[in-house]
């Protein structure tokens, strides 16, 4: 098997990671962080549920152009366009 090929940027932050490791970690600073689990929320203070649905290459890459315009992810664009969807419904 290939190893994998690496740009130079990723190897160094590899090998500052893997030393980072062979230091070990101080326990206690890692328990006294803040306590964030998954992604950043979007929702305000709802969990979101997560919908998963396919699209076909032309839509995605459309999405995709959209999301790059306006600044926005994927789910952001997804949820402008199903809110004014259902606004008009």
């Amino acid at each position: 098997m290939d190893q994998p090929r690496f740009t130079p940027s990723e190897a160094e932050q590899f090998e500052a990671a893997a030393t980072e490791a062979e230091y070990g970690y101080d326990v206690e600073f890692l328990r006294s962080r803040p306590k964030k689990k998954g992604r950043p929320r979007e929702l305000g203070d709802q969990t979101g549920v997560v919908i998963q649905f396919r699209l076909d290459p032309d839509r995605l890459d459309r999405l995709d152009q959209k999301a790059a315009a306006t600044h926005k992810t994927r789910s952001q664009v997804i949820r402008d366009a199903l809110d004014r969807d259902l606004a008009s419904a």
